[in-house]
């Protein structure tokens, strides 16, 4: 099968509100055994059941502007959407092992038990061994080459101080083929112990120059520190990969309460790979899914974005702007530790308005959630 590449644009969670959308006043190939595809975020239209969804979604309705982006994976089998149920996955102790910490010499190790969802206990596994990697195992995995990773984290940065704008996401570099060392990764996770069909990723490049330029230490306090004597050559060339599962071809929806952007420093893989292999590789929140049940269709864009003026519109104040909408699938808690999976658009809205206690203008960016199949609104778990 042929594997594409394609780049994910990732819209800022601070932006100016678009002009003319201030509130109104209310007026009348590769050959695998699963299918590797990149993220698709190109707009489409998408027919399903007659229905065209557009690539643009321009109109206020009750005050709220929708000036937005209507973003549906290309992959999507839109019109063999199913409903379906899932389960958290976790990583085997004993596969993990086989794979990370063979011909490693252990310095320290540690057996526990975690408690999960619902309560259920489940055995943990932490190692550090003798060339400075760490394995730790629970209801998450994390693997990492810690000073490998560390002399990274100094130059490429997803979260404070965020510089990923320097980093290049369609380039090949000495490192090695940037698809063939993800397949490498998912043989690795899979060989875990996890279920992992089809997944969408993108990557940047890490490339030596632009790192030796955008590396900083910073001390406890938050200054930074010298960087003397640290050098950088083209062996330190490498690629960092985040990747989201797919289910009928639409990506998992990965966020939560605390954290409900969908961004890609919030996606369940992520990976550091240089030209010896995984650097750096933390897995969580990855489902196993149910076979196929009732076929599903989904209601127009016009009415799904009723749900979302009718939300909005009746707050009185603040001005709301909704920027995008993206087609997921989200698992859903119900019961004894399984997920029911809807399938819902994420609407990104931007308030901006007038702090009451210090008349500062402000603006911030909230994540609304609407089932596509019924129009209810759906609350993170």
């Amino acid at each position: 099968m042929k594997v594409k590449k394609s780049i994910i644009l990732v819209t800022a969670l601070s932006c100016l509100t678009c002009a003319g959308c201030a509130k109104e006043q209310p007026e009348p190939v590769t050959e695998m055994d699963n299918e590797i595809r990149t993220e698709e975020t190109e707009q489409t239209e998408n027919a399903v059941s007659g229905q065209v969804f557009p690539e643009r979604f321009e109109e206020t309705i009750d005050g709220v502007c929708f000036d937005m982006d209507v973003r549906i994976s290309k992959e999507a089998d839109m019109e063999n959407l199913h409903r379906t149920s899932a389960t958290l996955q976790r990583p085997d102790i004993e596969k993990a092992k086989a794979v990370f910490a063979a011909g490693r010499t252990v310095v320290e190790e540690q057996n526990d038990t975690g408690s999960g969802e619902d309560g259920i206990e489940f055995p943990c596994y932490r190692a550090d061994y003798d060339d400075d990697t760490f394995l730790n195992i629970s209801s998450n995995l994390t693997y990492s080459h810690t000073p490998v990773f560390e002399k990274i984290n100094g130059a490429f940065r997803l979260y404070s101080h965020n510089n990923t704008e320097r980093y290049a996401k369609d380039t090949v570099l000495e490192a090695g083929d940037p698809q063939m060392l993800f397949e490498n990764v998912l043989k690795s996770i899979r060989d875990a112990g996890y279920q992992l069909e089809d997944v969408a990723y993108d990557y940047f490049a890490l490339d030596h120059e632009t790192m030796a330029e955008e590396f900083m230490l910073l001390d406890k306090t938050g200054e930074t520190v010298s960087t003397e004597g640290i050098s950088w050559g083209v062996e330190d060339d490498c690629y960092f990969y985040t990747a989201v599962q797919l289910q009928e071809g639409l990506p998992i929806y990965f966020g939560s309460q605390d954290f409900p952007e969908d961004e890609e420093g919030n996606r369940p893989i992520q990976v550091l790979c240089s030209a010896n292999g995984i650097e750096r590789l933390d897995v969580s929140r990855l489902y196993s899914f149910s076979e196929p049940g009732e076929a599903v269709s989904l209601l127009d864009l016009d009415t799904i974005v009723q749900t979302v003026s009718k939300k909005y519109g009746d707050i009185v104040g603040p001005s709301y702007t909704v920027k995008r909408a993206e087609l997921y699938k989200m698992p859903v808690k119900t019961a004894d530790s399984t997920y029911d999976v809807k399938i819902v658009w994420l609407f990104e809205v931007q308030e901006a308005g007038k702090d009451s206690d210090t008349g500062e203008a402000y603006e911030y960016t909230q994540y609304m959630f609407v089932d596509a199949t019924d129009g209810t609104e759906v609350f993170i778990q």
